[in-house]
């Protein structure tokens, strides 16, 4: 058998940390310009430094994503480790977004949970194993990706183009907890038609506020209950949410036009059909009592070719669920818990589209993404280094030693 502690110790802890303050200091947040080259740059020269395989992809104009690759003899399972490299902007932070401080066992900036700290341990993991001189029987693939806190381009490229594997892992902040599913995720837009007129002949017009107004409480009153049973044993009920309402020109005219935005999760017990189909009945069912209502209903993403935000499900057997527990168990000394992820993630394009069986784990909470004072535990980036080191030599190899 391989002794782990041995391959454990050759990307040490000050290592680990040193780096996931190296890419925090990094920009790479939503609206710069090449957002994500520079830390692409240096993620692709960390890997050549560890004579690791490594290459570029551009999914946009210098927008690359990041493949490292550690080949292996053949006889076994590729296992992909991947997250995104951008972040959402600074906002009105606390601390200094790009200082990578490191105060009272947490790391701190924007990136350090969501997700720059899961690309260094993933990418320590791989040079750990490099420098052990060990050769995995399967391969362990390292994929940066571009663009995912938007349209996800980094991980559609993949998709079409590979490098496809076995199985995967996406290192969103589980709190080290093996996420074995979410909700899908859709923005919808339902446009409401009215009539203007002056607000002294509102008797004139057609009000499309009160229109939307009522379409709301026929959600609510009539589609939002059903969703009680639709409840998956491990993702829970479907969500829906009104996020944005825009209506009207100006107090003293009737509104001839409303818009509504609803964010709307699912579960695999549904789809999006159903829901857009839904939707529809809706509409068809107040029309058919008042003539002046008048609503069309669509995707918000409706003119892009972006693939759709599927749930994420998958066998609680499979392979890499069993050998994420035996790496964790290993490392963190108790059996991690089987849960949800709350938001939608990579993983889904993943196994929906690529039909890659993908699981969501990486250090840190998600209270603590997009947060004004972002930080991750450094107990947290240990047990994530030492749980992707030993799972990928369980799953590539089926072979971890205990002694």
């Amino acid at each position: 058998m391989l002794n782990h502690k041995n391959i454990l110790d050759k990307f040490t802890d000050s290592e680990l940390y040193q780096l996931t303050s190296e890419l925090i200091k990094i920009p790479s947040y939503t609206g710069l310009a090449e957002q994500e080259k520079e830390i692409a740059t240096f993620i692709h020269d960390f890997f050549k430094t560890e004579n690791i395989q490594v290459e570029f992809q551009e999914p946009l104009k210098n927008r690359p994503n990041v493949i490292a690759t550690l080949k292996g003899t053949g006889n076994g399972k590729s296992l992909m480790l991947t997250g995104h490299m951008d972040t959402v902007p600074p906002y009105n932070m606390i601390n200094a977004p790009l200082s990578g401080e490191i105060a009272d066992g947490k790391l701190y900036g924007r990136g350090a949970c969501d997700m720059k700290g899961a690309l260094a341990c993933m990418m320590g993991a791989m040079a750990a194993i490099k420098r052990s001189g060990i050769a995995l029987d399967g391969d362990l693939v390292f994929a940066g990706v571009i663009n995912e806190e938007q349209k996800s381009e980094g991980t559609e490229y993949i998709v079409r183009n590979g490098p496809h594997t076995d199985a995967a892992i996406v290192g969103e902040p589980s709190g080290l907890q093996i996420a074995a599913g979410h909700r899908g995720l859709e923005w919808i837009e339902i446009d409401i038609t009215g009539k203007t007129t002056h607000g002294g002949t509102p008797h004139e017009g057609i009000n499309a506020i009160s229109k939307a107004a009522k379409l709301i409480t026929s959600i609510e009153n009539d589609l939002v209950p059903k969703f009680k049973k639709r409840r998956h044993p491990l993702i829970g009920d479907p969500l829906l949410n009104f996020g944005v309402i825009e209506g009207g020109d100006q107090p003293s005219s009737v509104a001839g036009r409303c818009k509504l935005f609803i964010d709307r999760r699912w579960t695999p017990l549904e789809s999006f059909d159903l829901i857009m189909d839904e939707l529809r009945g809706l509409i068809s069912d107040i029309k058919k009592e008042d003539a002046n209502f008048n609503a069309q209903v669509k995707r918000y993403f409706a003119d892009s070719n972006m693939m759709l935000h599927k749930p994420l499900e998958i066998d609680l057997n499979h392979p890499i669920i069993n050998s994420l527990k035996r790496g964790i168990k290993i490392s963190l000394g108790r059996d991690p818990e089987i849960i949800s992820f709350l938001a939608w993630t990579d993983a889904s394009l993943l196994s929906n589209y690529a039909k890659i069986p993908s699981v969501v784990f990486g250090p840190g909470h998600l209270k603590n993404a997009h947060s004004e004072d972002e930080f991750v535990d450094l107990s947290q980036l240990k047990g994530a280094y030492e749980s992707y080191v030993l799972t990928a030599m369980d799953f590539c190899d089926g072979d971890i030693g205990n002694d």
